[in-house]
């Protein structure tokens, strides 16, 4: 897998990309603290299938700055897609976890004719009045880590200090984009969609909880349900290769369309 650095909006944005022998290009996007990195087992297990861009966020990775055109979280759908002029990327499906997958939501009502499928896995940006959303950064790092992880104890002891303070770090910048984003729920917009859509959620997600992601697959008009046991909010971590299998099977079926 090669890493790319590109300058874009004034910014230095890391691009990780897997090339393969098909015609499909793949976006990934992570979501908050997190980083171009976070679906590399899913890149490498679908190479054959085409191209594989994973685009890590600046300042939403907790490192670099956010660039200054980047004022609300309906933003960042845009920034991408000028990441993906720079690369040359005209359509492709979009994967994305978390506010990654906000972005790819975002991304397919704004300019559908260049999304040609949508994978969104613990999506944000769909809220319901009965569903609790927690603040993370309000949380102990304990019950942080219980809310991200069906297991947390595996994870914690791959996490420095370093590795936290990072995380914390894009919550803060998160938590001031969404305060000056107008559009926070795409609830109302969800039946817009025209990209057949694969949403995947973590039984045990304690973060963006799974009614939300129910709500989701039954507002688009082209959508299926995965709901994975011993999972949470990162499930391309916690099952990494029932993730990669349905994102397999997902593009054979956009082929055979």
């Amino acid at each position: 897998m090669k890493r790319l650095k590109i300058q874009q909006d004034g910014q230095i944005v890391t691009v990780y990309e897997q090339n393969g022998a098909g015609h499909r290009t793949v976006v990934f996007l992570h979501g908050v603290g997190s980083t171009g990195k976070v679906w590399a087992y899913q890149m490498r297990g679908l190479r054959e299938a085409g191209r594989m861009i994973g685009i890590e966020l600046p300042g939403l990775s907790g490192l670099g700055e956010l660039p200054d055109t980047v004022q609300e979280l309906s933003d960042l759908a845009p920034f991408v897609f000028r990441v993906l002029d720079a690369l040359e990327v005209w359509e492709a499906v979009w994967v994305g976890n978390s506010l990654g997958g906000r972005i790819a939501l975002e991304a397919s009502l704004t300019v559908p004719e260049r999304v040609q499928g949508l994978v969104l896995a613990c999506s944000a940006g769909v809220l319901l009045p009965e569903v609790h959303v927690p603040n993370l950064l309000e949380l102990p790092h304990s019950e942080m880590d219980r809310r991200l992880f069906w297991q947390p104890e595996l994870f914690q002891v791959l996490q420095s200090d370093e590795s936290r303070a990072a995380t914390v770090r894009a919550r803060h910048l998160y938590d001031q984009l969404a305060a000056r984003t107008r559009a926070i729920d795409l609830c109302d917009r969800l039946q817009e969609v025209q990209a057949k859509a694969l949403v995947i959620w973590g039984e045990h997600d304690g973060v963006i909880p799974l009614p939300i992601g129910a709500a989701v697959a039954a507002g688009i008009p082209d959508a299926q349900l995965l709901v994975l046991e011993r999972s949470a909010h990162v499930p391309q971590i916690e099952q990494p290769e029932r993730v990669l299998d349905a994102i397999a099977t997902f593009l054979t079926e956009l082929r055979a369309e």
